[in-house]
């Protein structure tokens, strides 16, 4: 989708329209992003062998441990740890990269995107992806800064290992983190009793299971709750976790555009053509047509219209050998 350089520099052309919607910080037209990783797609999880994606992520997001005015030996990686996870929280969840990569690359092995490449087209593009590429992309940031993080999966009603979080270690005590679900503090695993966590636009409810092996995720909007999914706290190896990830591209989802991001107090949400925003008191609901669907994804979920463009007309080309 993005041409590869052996040094990226971020396009300034882009980010001069891309402030005109985004905070002052996500200027990078001074960004330099490291060598392109070949084996990304092939390796998602590998050990970070540098810190170059984390230095890059800090600078674009302005965190101090990476700032030029920052001292990193003093920096405590456990401390740092909410403040990247909620930065990372501003990527958005969608689909659009990922119809657009498998469109290109076919087989589903070549069709993932790893760390290097969603935070390039983040940064380039405004772009984000699904859980798995979030979450692989996560994991290598978390273990730059020298902490243990581990992949985990999910249950949902329509599927086993359906979406993805991870787990990391704080003084030998395992962790839930999943800014999918903005769960951005690290969760020790060692409670029993159901745990409510507020969010801007919502409430979160974790329930465990007695023997601790699983944790209901619940939502509650309107004193209404929702079931959302189960998480299976047992980390898994990168071959269950690519394996989860492959069959992914043959998601019902993938017929459609899927989008997630928080702006604000206010969680934006795109299935198809249905928009729905929701704050603490109220829910918005629209259906798009048209224009309407790709000007929504600009200025909704910052999305650069080029991208969000050719995702739909690989969607409505589909579309069309099915008629």
């Amino acid at each position: 989708m993005v041409t590869t350089r052996s040094s990226l520099r971020i396009a300034a052309a882009f980010h001069n329209r891309h402030n005109e919607r985004m905070p002052q910080r996500h200027n990078a037209s001074h960004l330099l992003l490291p060598s392109s990783r070949t084996g990304d797609a092939d390796h998602p999880l590998a050990d970070p062998a540098d810190r170059q994606l984390l230095d890059a992520f800090c600078q674009y997001f302005e965190l101090a441990p990476c700032s030029p005015t920052a001292e990193r030996s003093v920096a405590n990686p456990v401390e740092t740890l909410p403040a990247i996870a909620a930065a990372f929280a501003e990527i958005p969840y969608e689909n659009l990269t990922k119809i657009i990569k498998q469109s290109e690359a076919g087989a589903s092995d070549r069709s993932r995107r790893g760390p290097y490449e969603v935070l390039r087209d983040h940064f380039l593009w405004g772009t984000g992806g699904t859980c798995f590429s979030l979450t692989a992309t996560l994991l290598h940031l978390v273990r730059s800064l020298g902490i243990r993080a581990e992949p985990i999966l999910a249950d949902r009603r329509y599927g086993a290992d359906t979406h993805c979080a991870m787990l990391v270690w704080i003084d030998m005590v395992p962790c839930l983190l999943d800014p999918g679900y903005l769960i951005v503090h690290p969760i020790p695993l060692t409670f029993r009793q159901p745990l409510r966590l507020p969010t801007s636009f919502n409430e979160l409810e974790l329930r465990p299971d007695p023997v601790g092996e699983r944790i209901e995720l619940r939502t509650w909007f309107a004193n209404q709750s929702t079931y959302r999914l189960t998480y299976k706290t047992a980390p898994v190896d990168a071959a269950q976790f690519l394996r989860a990830w492959d069959a992914s591209f043959g998601w019902e989802m993938m017929s459609y555009p899927v989008l997630t991001a928080v702006r604000g107090d206010c969680q934006n949400y795109l299935q198809g053509n249905r928009l729905q925003r929701r704050a603490r008191t109220k829910v918005i609901r629209q259906e798009l047509a048209g224009q309407d669907l790709l000007a929504s994804i600009v200025q909704q979920f910052q999305i650069d219209a080029r991208v969000a463009q050719r995702a739909l007309q690989i969607l409505n080309a589909r579309k069309s050998l099915l008629t």
